[in-house]
């Protein structure tokens, strides 16, 4: 900073009465979010506050003050960085969400006048209940709501009281928000998203004076629970400051290759971008294709072999495959460089090429989740144009997108302005963290993914309970810089594959050319890929393909198992029509009970050729490099 900075009128910032807003300007290298320590304000009082830069990358950063002398004092806030351009549409959003109201005031006043009625309802139920009196509720709560299931949230009238108060209120603002008519839908979006976390956050459940639960083991254990909860907050704090991470599974009760990755296997190839698993054989007789599976890099392999019971891997091998697995390296600043081309190149056709050699055939079966779909997608379409000897014969794709036109509610953060901002992120450390992308993905299901265990880790201060799911989902991997900024801007973007725009170095990638014959899964409460997007997603292939739609979400949708609580697993199943919208599709399908995984199986049996013995599919003998799990699982 200079020892004087002087004031500068930016034109298109102005104050409530349309004068220009004086600021300082600096040149910057990177949008980040500044904290004065001192040195702020003309009336010579100190203050301390978040400033939060105007432009993006390469541009002059403005704030909104003015600032003299040597004695201001900067330090960067990390979170800020990842907020800061959010905070410019949100207010912009919030702009046009008072227009909406000015435009069509009837929409404010009906739904303000219904929220007075339903408030003047529980008034009376309230006296007529304090009186002894027998009344009805005014709002329910959702039966899947678990915030509260405590009994006292009904039995005590305090607690019913703030909770059906809190209920009609959150139910006002989002039917006021949905009611009004917004110029660009993505605001609308935006709105909900943020008034979504404002609701999470404000549940009188994340209260320990509101909550019954906490309040009753604060009083029984005299308030050791929140000093308890007080070491647990420590110890995530420390752990990762400023990336509003909190424990979810209890540390310590996983190791992986001990009750995570068991199903056995050997190490056979590696190179500096994956390890290829091939899995013991458990049968007399194994199928002559082989299977590759092509899980996501985002996270670490082993959620497609978590334990005995819900082990895709295990199952596969149990059912006559020979199955064959990548497992991603963990990238760090050396891998800053590797790009999407490299995971199809280097990655998934080399990993086909190691699978084919291997069992002496010249086609391999693929299953792909999440990411690794897309990457099995583009694979595909490569393939149609590059000469290759061995070939994919079918393709299996859970929970992956390919149309990115409508990803869910994580479309909301991609924009120009937090692209730029994660890339110079990236620009430091030559990866992008994952354990920010899993705070993110946390966030579009706040109540059960973030709130829920601050009340029970930090209020009532437990701990974490030993879930392999959970403990999966936070150990992140990280991504490396050119291949997260390729796929930002050219999937979540600019969607630019649907639209025969994309190229993997010089060979154009056209989805229309793929014919391979698919089985695609989606989830119901899919909040990374949502149903109707990846169901959209398939009209642009020319392949027969079958579709099912599983209940549950991203993860608990796929990775199932096939042991049956009766109640608890259904799918949805039909042949793909192309040109068919999402709603006919649905309402031309019965509701199956159980898991969709032996509908798979069986399908892949009538693409998996004819039965070998196991000694006749060992084509060529690969050296074994060590067990499985392998060494890149367990990098961090």
């Amino acid at each position: 900073m200079k020892n004087e900075i002087g004031d500068f009128k930016y034109d298109n910032l102005k104050d409530d009465n349309e004068n220009d807003i004086l600021g300082l300007f600096q040149e910057s290298y990177n949008p980040i979010g500044l904290h004065v320590d001192a040195g702020f304000n003309t009336e010579e009082i100190i203050y301390k506050q978040t400033l939060i830069p105007l432009t993006s990358k390469g541009g002059t950063v403005i704030f909104r003050n003015k600032f003299y002398g040597n004695s201001t004092n900067f330090t960067i806030n990390d979170l800020s960085n990842l907020i800061a351009p959010t905070m410019m549409r949100i207010m912009e959003s919030f702009k046009n969400f008072q227009t909406g109201i000015q435009q069509n005031p009837k929409t404010y006043f009906d739904q303000l006048n219904k929220w007075v009625s339903q408030i003047a309802s529980l008034n009376f139920y309230f006296v007529t209940r304090a009186s002894g009196g027998m009344a009805n509720p005014v709002v329910f709560e959702e039966k899947t709501d678990k915030r509260f299931s405590n009994e006292e949230w009904k039995s005590n009238l305090f607690f019913d009281f703030i909770k059906q108060f809190y209920l009609i209120s959150t139910n006002f603002l989002n039917n006021l928000i949905e009611n009004v008519e917004f110029k660009d839908p993505k605001d609308k979006r935006l709105m909900q998203f943020y008034l979504k976390q404002l609701n999470s956050a404000l549940s009188p459940s994340n209260f320990a004076f509101t909550n019954p639960e906490v309040l009753k083991k604060t009083v029984d254990e005299k308030g050791n629970n929140l000093a308890k909860g007080y070491e647990n907050y420590k110890k995530d704090f420390e752990k990762h400051p400023n990336k509003l991470f909190i424990q979810q599974s209890k540390a310590g009760e996983f190791e992986i290759g001990k009750n995570l990755a068991t199903t056995k296997g050997k190490v056979i190839f590696k190179n500096n971008l994956f390890e290829l698993i091939q899995y013991d054989c458990t049968t007399d007789q194994q199928y002559a294709k082989p299977m590759l599976v092509i899980p996501p890099f985002i996270n670490k392999y082993y959620i497609m072999d978590l334990n005995d019971k819900k082990s895709m891997m295990k199952y596969l091998v149990d059912k006559k495959l020979n199955t064959f697995l990548i497992s991603w390296k963990n990238p760090d600043a050396s891998s800053r460089n590797i790009s999407f081309k490299e995971y199809i190149e280097d990655g998934v056709l080399e990993a086909l090429r190691v699978t084919c050699e291997k069992t002496g055939s010249n086609t391999a079966n693929i299953a792909s989740y999440c990411v690794g779909g897309t990457l099995a997608s583009l694979a595909l379409a490569y393939l149609k144009v590059v000469p290759n000897k061995y070939k994919i014969s079918s393709a299996t794709y859970f929970a992956s997108l390919i149309d990115f036109e409508d990803p869910g509610e994580i479309g909301i953060f991609i924009t120009e302005e937090q692209i730029a901002s994660i890339e110079n992120q990236m620009k430091k450390t030559g990866y992008f963290d994952g354990k920010d992308m899993a705070a993110a993905f946390n966030f579009l299901r706040p109540a059960d993914l973030y709130w829920n265990y601050v009340v029970n880790n930090y209020l009532l201060g437990n701990e974490p309970t030993a879930f392999d799911m959970l403990h999966w989902n936070s150990d992140s991997t990280r991504l490396p810089e050119k291949m997260h900024s390729e796929y930002l801007r050219c999937m979540y973007l600019n969607n630019l594959v649907v639209k025969n725009k994309y190229k993997i170095g010089d060979v154009e990638i056209d989805l229309s050319k793929i014919d391979t014959p698919m089985f695609a899964v989606a989830t119901t409460e899919d909040h990374i890929a949502p149903w109707r997007s990846v169901y959209q997603g398939l009209n642009a292939y020319n392949s027969h393909i079958n579709f099912v739609l599983s209940n549950s979400g991203h993860i608990a949708g796929i990775i199932q198992g096939t042991e049956n609580k009766p109640g608890k697993l259904h799918f949805y199943t039909k042949k793909f029509e192309k040109g068919k919208t999402q709603d006919e599709w649905f309402d031309s399908t019965k509701k199956v009970e159980g898991s969709w995984w032996p509908i798979w199986i069986s399908w892949l049996a009538a693409n998996s050729g004819e039965f070998k013995k196991p000694s006749e599919l060992n084509a060529k003998n690969f050296e074994v490099l060590y067990e499985a799990p392998g060494q890149y699982v367990k990098q961090s």
